[in-house]
This record gives C-alpha cells, structure tokens and sequence, in this order.
C-alpha cells in the first residue's frame, strides 16, 4: 500500500567498465561527513514483529493508540501518516479533532477517508513493552474508495481492521495531503528526548534515531530543501537523487526505497523504449547510482529475469511520469541500509554484507 509519486521516477543500468571504476575507489570517508554529527547520540532498535523483511510481506511494528489493544502497523517507507480504523483508535482526552481528510495510495489505487486527529502513539517492543511515544496526525478510516483502473482496490463503506504506519519523506503530493502537520511517527518523537529525528531501516528491524557507530561505513547524500517547515519546526525535504541506466538509456531523477511493495515502479530515461504500463522484458539491464557515478555513493543493478540476484525485485512496471523516478520496492533492504536524518536533511546508504558485490555496493562518504 505505499505510494507511487506523482513525480519523476528513476532506475539504472551499468557497464562492466563502469562498475570497476566504481569498486575501484574504494571506501573514503569525506571530511565533515554526517555520522561525525551523531557521535553521542543514542538509539532505539526494534525488530520487526513478523521477522526479517521478505518479499512476501510488508515489515510491521506493534503500535498502541488511545482506546484500543496494542497490534500490528505495516511499516511503509513509501508514504507518511498512520492510518487506521475504528477499531483500532478511540480519540480520547488530550486527542484533537483536526478535521476531514483522506490518504491515496496511487500503487494500489486505494483512496481512504475519514477524520484527522492529533494523538498519542507508542511505539512498541515485540513483548509491548512501550519503546517510544509520539504525538502525530492520525487519519481515522471511515470508508475506502478507488482511484479509476485502480490496479488492487475494492471499495469499503465500513472498513476494519486498517493498520499501516507511513515513515517516509517528501510524500504529501503524491498522497493528496499537506506537508505541515506532524504524521511521521519516527520523526515526531516525544519520549524519550534524547533521539535524533530519524531512523535507520535495516532487513530485520528499524532503529528510531542515529549513531555514529551505526553509521560509520554509509555513504551520506545531502538532500534539497522544499523551502518549508513542519508545524514541528522540521525542515521539509525533497526527494533522493538518482542517476539510472536502462539499457545504456541514462538519466538523473529521484529515488523511493519503499519497504510497502515487492515490486519496482520505473520511469525511465528519455530513449527508453519500454512501454508505459507495461513489464520490463527479461534481459533489461538496470543500473542505480545515488546520488550519481563516482564518488561516495550507493550502486546496484540487476538484469531482469536473474532471479539469482537477490535484489531484484518481483517485476518492473513502467511509468511515464514527467521525469525520471524509481520505486525501488522492499528487495532493495535484502543489499542495504537506509537511513533518513530529518533534522540535518541526509539520507545515508549502508551495505549489510549479504549480497554479493557483483550486485551492489557502498562507498562510505558524503557529498
């Protein structure tokens, strides 16, 4: 249920010759670099309550709200704000009624409606023990309906049982929603004081916050501001850059590790001649630099139809948006790392060793 932007989407592909060059400058750590800053800092890790990400299912964290037991919340990289159900949240004293509102889903092509309101969430260890509160915008689900040529969606006058928890950033175009107000549970921390507003997902659990020894072997890319705040005081940030090849087709654009879906979403360079809404053919080459070519940064590429390559995802779907974008999809955690610092306005990629670097790798740094 995570969200395909209605901005540019990104993929890569490589030369041999490129990727020895890249494997080639080996690990560097620049001057200044972000993980410098967290020296100190504490964080809190939490498993995930179904086990390591795979590409069958969604990673989820037991959440509590105000008047219902503690469950399950599908954690999705891929958009922002908690939704839920009746069911699972019963506004109570200290709860805030913010008014109407409504969330979309572009991959599914689910829309949800229902009320804002201003709560209290704990984040929980897998026994319920509480690991954290925040306070944020939930949007309590009264009624799902579907976008034309939705591609899973059926409508639900009553819905129940609605739990999923957006994390992600620089997502309100694309889910119809304002940037202001404070739903990224994550960011919005209010026990304990002492976490950085961020996280670092990893394949088998979510650390809240940031340390320097988590890390330092990530490759740091400095995000652009939207020129805005939060009602928090955050500052707003765009999207990740990306270089991707397809086919030797090459483009910049943006990027979306997006832990809600198994699959890629690709708006390829110009020259591509792949075909909006359909497959990617096997033995498409596709290659990802981020930010770019050389230099500190992140790489991976797959070939599709290699199955072998444990990052490549269930399919690539084609889109045509006005750039160039990729939708990573959650095979992308089976190589990687992914951190987001909200305050310093950074995402930072970690390579965690299980995948062979034929396929990808990280050189550590900032830029």
């Amino acid at each position: 249920m995570s969200i395909v932007p209605n901005t540019p989407r990104l993929f890569v592909t490589i030369a041999a010759c490129l990727l020895a060059g890249f494997a080639g400058g080996g690990p560097t750590r620049a001057q200044g670099s972000p993980a410098s800053l967290y020296s100190g800092l504490s964080t809190i890790e939490i498993p995930y309550a179904n086990g390591p990400m795979r590409a069958e299912h969604t990673p989820e964290i037991r959440l509590k709200l105000r008047g219902a037991a503690p469950r399950r919340f599908g954690m999705d990289t891929g958009s922002t704000g908690i939704v839920v159900s009746a069911d699972h949240y019963e506004p109570g004293p200290g709860d805030t009624n913010d008014g109407p509102g409504q969330l979309t889903y572009n991959s599914s092509g689910r829309v949800l409606h229902g009320t804002h309101h201003t709560t209290d969430v704990e984040i929980l260890n897998n026994d319920d023990r509480p690991a954290a509160t925040a306070r944020v915008q939930v949007l309590r689900v009264d009624r799902i309906t579907c976008l034309r040529n939705a591609r899973d969606c059926e409508p639900n006058p009553r819905p129940r049982g609605v739990a999923f928890m957006g994390i992600g950033f620089d997502r309100a175009a694309a889910q119809g929603t304002g940037d202001a107000a404070p739903r990224n549970p994550f960011v919005n921390i209010t026990s304990p004081g002492s976490v950085r507003p961020g996280y670092i997902v990893t394949r088998t659990g979510v650390h809240l916050g940031m340390s320097a020894a988590l890390t330092r072997n990530f490759a740091f890319v400095k995000l652009s501001s939207k020129g805005t705040s939060s009602s928090g005081g955050l500052t707003q940030w765009n999207a990740a850059p990306l270089t991707v090849s397809v086919d030797g087709h090459v483009g910049t654009g943006t990027m979306l590790p997006d832990t809600g879906i198994n699959y890629m979403f690709l708006s390829p360079p110009p020259g591509s001649p792949l075909e909006r809404g359909e497959r990617a053919p096997p033995g498409t080459r596709i290659e990802m630099w981020m930010p770019g070519q050389g230099g500190p940064g992140a790489f991976y590429q797959f070939a599709v139809g290699n199955r072998g390559n444990p990052l490549h995802p269930e399919r690539v779907v084609v889109v045509r948006d006005p750039g160039v974008f990729v939708n990573t999809g959650r095979m992308f955690f089976e190589g990687f790392d992914y951190l987001y610092d909200a305050v310093g306005g950074h995402v930072g990629y970690g390579w965690n060793g299980r995948v062979s670097g034929v396929y990808g790798r990280v050189t550590p740094g900032s830029r």
